[in-house]
């Protein structure tokens, strides 16, 4: 019978992989996951649409992941499925910075650095909103392409700066053809811009056109977007028909605007309300799908790296490689939000700021891309693979104190999702900038490493229960914090909590006896109760809260889940105390060997080691 030889590992070397592929994977998503919700409030989305993406974006991950990590298993394609799933990260999420192209509500960089450089001056007239957050749109992603006169027409001169000193002289035949033909050019071009029907538009007279195009060159705004897309012939019939109406009408009459002006506001209003509706499902498809595919990258990367430490029985290493994806998440929000904070027009390339964001996110995915050819995938028959999923399944639903356990992450869940969503969204109604969001991310970061030191000397002295009950109080004390939050600045002293109400939290229920059985069903758990926190809680919080900010406002939001949260602290005490197991030191060797460990597993838990150590 043959011997199968098995090729020498190098631990060194892969260790340095696997802390190399965490820090510069983490690093990628969060110089853009963290502030993907402000990108989608730039578009125009509001907050129920983007609570809905987000949410979906979520329930598709929940479900999908699991079955590619399944069907990499099976066919032995680990390292393959990776690759497919990076790839398909950045196939998604670049693409959405063409979406600016395309939105109603995100100004051009050009507009935006002429504003920061150029003295704003009075304004005399109130502005046009459309929504409580934006102001009138440019409105050049709603103009098609005008198939009669060329391209559409910005107007480059305003009816103001006609001159009043034009001598009208009495038209000769030839002159007065000439002007039909300039007044039938100018019809064309409104009826390529959208604004009015055909019919509607042969009925209007020069001093009517005249007229509606002075009620458009009022918005600045969208006098900057049509310019950009006017070829010079039509300009110069713009400025034909001005100097030879303008003067004459204005002298002759003054018309009634005001049902012109409210029919071309509706129209506007009608074509952004549309482009919004049309962005938001586009972004919706692009998300569901792509994470369809992308979702399986951290799940595959962790297994693999489990049980390729399992088979050389060095188990203590697992889990080290998360200190250099926080390291990751502390420094790299705050260099990207740096940037953008500071460029104007992306180092003069007419880009807007905010890309950068994106182009981080792909320099740093396509980094770990490459060390995801090298990145260790172990080989073991797929028998040794064999789901210890039922069996979490029961320990954590089948049990008084593990079905409490995974509604209390529920609860957290839904509540853990208003606040990634929408904390930013307070931010910048505060006029808060973006250094401030990423120093945010940089104080949690920071402080999830110095409470991880405390953690297990606080569960012995306050117990699993009392450490999750302080948890849901900091969690409500937080809440209510934001919901009075007065400056932008004030928002990082109450985030050093994160670490106590996320990573504290985390600590104290993965450390439940409860849970810990063996290596290989502890991780079943730990999947079983991060789908109950990131996947239905996190997903059913997002479209809850998306309603809940557009019907009453990110205050009363806030101020609704701190009730929620420490209305459930004093259920959740309780509940544990009625449902704690009756405590036994003994070891039970019988209850070891059964379940699992009589499986066909061609390689056998450890139960011996863990449960001296339990002891």
């Amino acid at each position: 019978m043959p011997v199968e030889v098995t090729a020498p590992v190098n631990l060194t070397r892969s260790i340095f992989l696997c802390n190399l592929f965490s820090f510069f994977f983490s690093a990628s998503k969060s110089c853009l996951l963290p502030f993907l919700t402000i990108y989608l409030r730039l578009l125009g989305l509001t907050a129920t649409q983007t609570g809905f993406v987000i949410g979906a974006k979520t329930f598709s991950t929940f479900i999908f992941a699991p079955i590619w990590s399944k069907c990499a298993i099976q066919f032995h394609r680990r390292r393959l499925v990776l690759m497919i799933a990076l790839f398909m990260m950045a196939v998604t999420y670049l693409p959405l910075t063409l979406l600016t192209n395309y939105s109603p509500s995100m100004e051009s960089c050009d507009s935006q650095s002429t504003q920061k450089s150029t003295p704003s001056l009075p304004v005399t007239q109130s502005p046009i909103h459309i929504n409580s957050t934006h102001s009138l749109p440019p409105v050049h992603s709603l103009m098609p392409k005008s198939s009669t006169v060329g391209s559409p027409v910005p107007f480059t001169t305003s009816p103001t700066t006609v001159s009043s000193t034009v001598v009208r002289t009495v038209p000769t035949k030839e002159k007065k053809d000439d002007e039909d033909q300039v007044l039938n050019q100018v019809k064309a071009i409104l009826i390529n811009t959208g604004i009015m029907e055909k019919e509607k538009v042969k009925m209007l007279t020069a001093e009517d056109i005249f007229q509606k195009y002075k009620l458009i060159a009022e918005n600045k705004e969208a006098i900057d977007s049509l310019r950009k897309f006017l070829s010079e012939d039509e300009k110069a019939v713009i400025k034909d028909f001005l100097s030879r109406y303008g003067v004459s009408v204005r002298q002759r009459r003054e018309i009634s605007t005001k049902n012109i002006s409210d029919a071309i506001l509706k129209k506007i209003h009608e074509k952004i309300e549309q482009a919004k509706q049309n962005l938001f499902i586009v972004v919706l498809v692009i998300l569901i799908v792509g994470e369809a595919f992308c979702s399986p990258v951290e799940k595959i990367a962790d297994d693999s790296w489990f049980e390729f430490l399992e088979q050389i029985d060095d188990m203590e290493k697992y889990g080290k490689h998360r200190v250099w994806s926080s390291l990751a998440n502390m420094f790299f929000p705050v260099i990207v939000t740096l940037v953008v904070d500071n460029t104007t027009c992306l180092f003069d390339l007419k880009v807007y700021p905010f890309m950068f964001h994106f182009y981080a996110f792909g320099a740093l995915l396509g980094i770990t891309f490459l060390i995801s050819f090298l990145y260790p995938v172990p080989n073991a028959p797929k028998s040794k693979y064999k789901s210890k999923l039922g069996t979490a399944m029961r320990k954590v639903c089948c049990t008084c104190g593990g079905l409490l356990y995974m509604l209390t992450l529920v609860i957290m869940g839904f509540i853990f999702a208003s606040h990634s969503n929408f904390l930013f969204w307070l931010i910048q109604d505060l006029k808060g900038k973006e250094i401030t969001m990423g120093l945010c991310i940089l104080v949690a970061s920071l402080s999830e490493l110095v409470v991880l030191v405390f953690s297990s000397r606080l569960v012995k002295i306050l117990g699993n229960g009392g450490m999750i009950s302080i948890s849901l109080l900091c969690l409500a004390g937080r809440l209510l914090y934001y919901s009075y939050l007065w400056t932008p600045w004030a928002v990082l002293p109450v985030e050093i909590f994160h670490a106590v109400t996320h990573t504290m939290m985390w600590f104290v229920v993965l450390s439940n006896k409860a849970f810990r059985v063996s290596p290989t069903i502890d991780r079943a758990i730990r999947s079983v109760l991060s789908s109950a926190y990131f996947g239905v809680g996190f997903g059913v919080g997002s479209l809850v809260s998306g309603v809940m900010y557009d019907q009453y406002g990110i205050r009363i939001l806030f101020r609704a889940l701190s009730i929620l949260s420490v209305g459930w602290c004093p259920v959740f005490f309780l509940l544990q105390r009625c449902c704690q197991p009756k405590q036994d030191n003994e070891i039970k060797y019988t209850q070891l060997l059964q379940s699992d460990d009589h499986s066909d597993d061609d390689v056998e838990d450890d139960w011996l080691e863990h449960a001296l150590k339990d002891r």
